[in-house]
């Protein structure tokens, strides 16, 4: 056993609390826990559904090799009794699956047609598209224009005559650009278009438009598609452009669950165009734990176990080489990176119950949480991304020189996190959706009409962090509160004395206090995340050792936060000045706390070695071995000598030899 694999064992050795327990907390219990490893024993004894090493692959490699990997592992759930809507599929982003295609296509193209086809629809569409017959992607972003939908340029005209659509792309801008599943694989699209009647636009609305022949797989005539080229990371995914040139299609093609237009031109609408929401807040509900959450836990699997094996230096004046975890200044970087992939999971299981609530009562047509769940969906994901991004990116530069290797992993996660500060709703836009909210939610205060996760708004609580109370679970959560009330008061205000005093519109007085309004929804969706994460500290089902170590998960959560804006939290009135020191020492105190159980909290992830597809984050600890074994299988060392490359330098060399040996001349 090497010293690393020692170590390793120490570690697990110092846990307090039972990880097996926490594990079962994660999937959502005991049973979910076994499924998934009932699934994981599958997918790890069928070598056709197993994701090679993916960092000496080209792009052309790993595409080719992921369409014929998930149409095997398609055929592959099915034997084993699941489909893409079962627990069966979204365990396999987990076990390494992330190297995919089609996911636009169950993800985005079925689920709408769901949410905005008729039962007719629905029928004819659904069945062929879940067993391949046609592959679909979502066609909404634009190339001049993605999170703006009121100003897409691509254009649907109705042609009462013939009872069709005529769908056309006027210039080069109106292009769609990003749809994944697009630009090789789709046959057809669901396209997000403005429809025009006799004139008149009516505004956003869904067609299933065919855009490759069925049998050839060629564009139709007067459709322009194809891959919009490499990116920093999706790299299986072949997110495409799509041009028009005045198709025609059946007026049917218009999915007709919200409206319809009938033959002679008779627009009817059935429910409300906010239903619109409804869909994309399934999207970022499903992106934060299946991509966002999926990758932070990852890159903190990674990081914190190699900090635990890999030595640096010593701590005194004696004893040996101690693991770079138990400095201060690792843990630090590390433990609240970790103590945010809890928080963000718990928060989001929060959101998702909420979801489904919301999304019982939309079948029923009750459109009352509608706007609460956007909003949380959106400031959820803004957040989560942002945190996600900027913490993956933090454990890689935690890890050294081995961080920037594609052998570690990390740089992959990082990449491949990234975009979701952009994808289904750009973040800032996010963020003022959020505060438009908000601002409406001032207005109603001291109403007593606030409920869910902004009646705290209706609250007059000066709490304030000082010393006697900076560990206090409830006192930091009301302080999270209390700054974003107090946040939200003050913008309001500027707000309406803008559009008074000042003579401005809303929409100029919305721009002049952008900044202000971004930082009031990340101070609303914050107090949401750490109320969420205390809540389950303070009454979620746990055993008596468990409890004490999410509680200070929780608290450095908070904390980190916290020390990170002090001066906003002072300004605010939700901490004390003379206090800001003694918060520093409560979360370093914490952080020590913490450091025993550090291996125990990323072990509960339960990640497999093979879906993390790491040299550095192996549960063995054995690093150097699989880095060093990792180096001399790159492509470039295949033989000893590289032959491209000697045949440049080898007359400067030779040159050199002479020189070496005393020869007067070079033999060339």
């Amino acid at each position: 056993m090497s010293i690393e694999e020692t170590m390793m064992k120490k570690e697990r050795e110092r846990a307090t609390f039972s990880v097996d327990e926490l594990t079962h907390i994660l999937d959502g219990g005991k049973d979910m826990t076994k499924m998934r490893h009932e699934f994981e024993t599958l997918f790890n004894d069928d070598k056709l559904v197993q994701i090679p090493y993916m960092g000496n692959m080209t792009r052309e490699e790993r595409f080719v090799d992921a369409v014929k990997r998930t149409l095997y592992f398609q055929q592959f759930l099915k034997r084993n009794g699941w489909d893409y809507k079962s627990f069966g599929y979204s365990f396999s982003a987990r076990c390494g699956i992330a190297e995919y295609c089609f996911g636009l296509h169950f993800g985005a193209f079925i689920p709408c047609i769901h949410s905005f086809g008729s039962k007719e629809q629905v029928k004819k569409w659904v069945p062929i598209a879940e067993e391949m017959g046609i592959i679909g992607a979502y066609a909404q972003t634009e190339l001049a224009h993605g999170s703006n939908l009121r100003e897409l340029e691509t254009t649907v005209t109705y042609d009462m005559e013939t009872e069709e659509f005529v769908v056309n792309s006027p210039t080069i801008t109106a292009a769609k650009w990003w749809p994944g599943d697009m630009g090789l694989l789709a046959n057809h699209v669901l396209l997000m278009s403005n429809l025009f009647v006799n004139g008149k636009n009516l505004g956003m609305h869904p067609f299933i438009v065919q855009i490759r022949d069925l049998s050839t797989h060629k564009p139709l005539p007067g459709v322009q598609v194809g891959d919009i080229g490499d990116k920093m990371a999706f790299e299986t995914v072949d997110n495409g452009y799509l041009l028009f040139d005045n198709i025609r299609i059946p007026r049917d093609n218009l999915l007709c669950k919200n409206a319809e237009l009938k033959a002679d031109g008779t627009y009817v609408k059935h429910t409300s165009d906010r239903m619109m929401y409804a869909s994309m807040s399934r999207l970022r509900v499903i992106l934060i734990k299946g991509i966002i959450i999926s990758r932070f836990s990852k890159a903190c699997t990674i990081a914190t176990r190699y900090s635990a094996v890999r030595r640096q230096g010593k701590i005194g004046s004696s004893g040996s080489e101690v693991a770079i975890l138990d400095y201060m200044a690792q843990q630090h970087k590390i433990i609240p990176q970790l103590a945010a992939v809890y928080a963000l999971n718990f928060a989001n299981n929060d959101l998702s119950s909420f979801y489904e609530q919301t999304t019982t009562e939309l079948e029923g047509g009750d459109l009352t949480n509608l706007p609460e769940m956007h909003v949380l969906s959106a400031s959820m994901k803004a957040c989560a991304s942002e945190q996600a991004v900027l913490g993956c990116e933090t454990l890689r530069r935690a890890c050294g020189g081995h961080g920037y290797a594609n052998s570690s992993g990390l740089p992959r996660l990082y990449s491949s996190v990234l975009p979701s500060c952009t994808y289904e709703g750009e973040n800032t836009v996010m963020y003022l959706q959020v505060a438009r909210f908000l601002l409406k939610c001032a207005t109603q205060i001291g109403t007593n009409t606030l409920k869910g996760s902004v009646a705290y708004l209706e609250e007059d609580d000066d709490i304030a962090l000082k010393r006697g109370n900076c560990r206090d679970m409830d006192s930091i959560v009301r302080a999270f509160q209390r700054r974003s009330r107090e946040s939200l008061r003050r913008v309001a205000l500027k707000f309406q004395d803008l559009m008074t005093k000042g003579s401005m519109s809303m929409a100029e007085a919305g721009n002049f206090l952008s900044i202000e309004l971004i930082a009031t929804a990340k101070a609303y969706v914050m107090q949401y995340i750490v109320g969420c994460f205390a809540h389950y500290c303070v009454n979620g089902a746990c055993s008596n050792s468990l409890r004490p170590v999410l509680t200070s998960l929780c608290l450095v959560y908070a904390l980190h936060h916290i020390n990170d804006n002090q001066g906003e939290f002072i300004k605010l009135g939700a901490l004390k000045q003379c206090c800001c020191d003694h918060l520093i020492d409560a979360e370093k105190d914490l952080l020590t706390e913490l450091r025993p159980n550090a291996i125990a909290l990323v072990d509960a992830f339960d990640y497999q070695d093979e879906s993390l597809q790491s040299c550095i984050g192996c549960y063995d600890g054995e690093v150097y071995q699989r880095l060093f074994e990792n180096a001399k299988s790159a492509p470039l060392n295949k033989n000893e000598v590289h032959e491209a490359s000697y045949q440049y330098i080898r007359p400067y060399l030779l040159k050199g030899r002479d020189i070496l040996e005393g020869n007067k001349k070079s033999k060339l």
